[in-house]
C-alpha cells in the first residue's frame, strides 16, 4: 500500500509534465501546418478551465480520454451556439424508451466530462429549455439541422424574446453546409418583450438585441435607472485574459493526443470515425 502511494505522485507528476512540456521551435512549426486554427471553438469541451487554481493535469487526463472513448460511440458533430440541434436520448419512462428534441442550442458551459449545452424551442406556446451533458450515456443521436452562429455567444435573453425567435418545427429538415466554407454568422437581432424581464439585458453588451431601453417609458426607466457595470467590464483585466488567454502548445498537444488516439483505434480496426475535424478544414490533419 505504502508503495502505491509513492508512485502515484509520480505518475501524476509524468502526466503534468506532458501537459506542459515546451514544444521546441521545429516540432511547434510543424504541428501549427495541420494545427486547426478555431480549435477552441470546434472543441470547448477539451480545453482546460481558465482558472490555473482549480487545474488538476491527472483529472485532465483521465477525462480526456474518457471523451474521446465516448466519441467512438456516438457521433458529437461540431456545432456552436445559434446552431440548430437535434438531441436523440433514451427515457425509459416512455413507451419508445427514447425521445428526439429540437431546437436552438443557447449556451455551452464548462469543460471536460462535465461539459453541458442548452436547447430551446418553442412547443405548443411553451418555451422549453433542455439542459445536455455532452457526455452522458443516455444521449444515443445528436443532429446538427442548420450550423451556423449568432452575434453572441449566449441566447439566454431569448427567454425574454417574442416566440417567433425561438419557434422550430421538430420536424425541420437538415441543411447541409459546404465542407471547407467558413461558418456562416447570422446577423440576426432579436426584439425583446416588454419588461420587467427575467435579466436586466441592457446592462450587458449583447449584440443581437435591439435597442430596447430607448423605446422603454420615463416610469420604466426612472426606476431601473441603467448603472454603470457596462462600463466597468472594459477594465475587467482579469476577465478578458480568461476568455482570450491561450497556449498554443498545449492546444497543439491535446491535438496531438486526439490524433494519435484515432490513429491508433483505426489501425486497431475498432472504427473508421474520425475524431478530429473542423467544417472549415476538413482535411487539416491528414498531412
Amino acid at each position: 500500500m505504502q508503495c502505491n502511494i509513492r508512485i502515484l505522485p509520480l505518475e501524476a507528476r509524468i502526466i503534468g509534465q506532458r501537459a506542459y512540456r515546451r514544444l521546441s521551435h521545429e516540432e511547434r512549426k510543424i504541428r501549427l501546418e495541420r494545427h486547426i486554427p478555431n480549435f477552441r471553438e470546434v472543441y470547448p469541451d477539451f480545453q482546460p478551465t481558465s482558472m490555473y487554481g482549480r487545474r488538476n493535469l491527472l483529472r485532465e487526463e483521465l477525462e480526456r480520454k474518457d471523451m474521446l472513448e465516448r466519441r467512438l460511440r456516438i457521433d458529437i458533430p461540431e456545432f456552436y451556439v445559434g446552431s440548430i440541434v437535434a438531441v436523440t436520448y433514451s427515457d425509459k419512462k416512455l413507451v419508445e424508451l427514447k425521445n428526439r428534441f429540437l431546437g436552438i442550442c443557447i449556451s455551452r458551459r464548462l469543460e471536460g466530462l462535465k461539459s453541458q449545452f442548452t436547447l430551446r424551442n418553442i412547443i405548443e406556446g411553451i418555451g422549453v429549455e433542455i439542459m445536455y451533458e455532452m457526455y452522458t450515456p443516455t444521449i444515443t443521436k445528436i443532429e446538427v439541422i442548420k450550423l451556423e452562429k449568432r452575434l453572441d455567444d449566449d441566447l439566454s435573453y431569448l427567454v425574454d424574446a417574442y416566440p417567433e425567435y425561438s419557434t422550430f418545427n421538430i420536424h425541420m429538415e437538415p441543411t447541409s453546409h459546404i465542407v471547407g466554407k467558413p461558418i456562416p454568422i447570422n446577423p440576426l437581432k432579436v426584439k425583446l418583450r416588454p419588461p420587467p424581464w427575467t435579466r436586466r439585458w441592457e446592462l450587458f453588451d449583447y449584440k443581437g438585441i435591439e435597442d430596447v431601453w430607448s423605446e422603454q417609458t420615463p416610469w420604466y426607466k426612472k426606476k431601473f435607472r441603467r448603472t454603470k457595470i457596462t462600463d466597468l467590464r472594459k477594465y475587467d483585466l482579469i476577465a478578458d485574459y480568461r476568455q482570450i488567454a491561450t497556449d498554443i502548445d498545449e492546444e497543439l498537444l491535446i491535438e496531438q493526443e486526439m490524433l494519435d488516439f484515432e490513429t491508433q483505434k483505426q489501425q486497431a480496426g475498432a472504427t473508421k470515425r474520425k475524431i478530429l475535424r473542423s467544417a472549415e478544414q476538413p482535411h487539416s490533419h491528414d498531412l
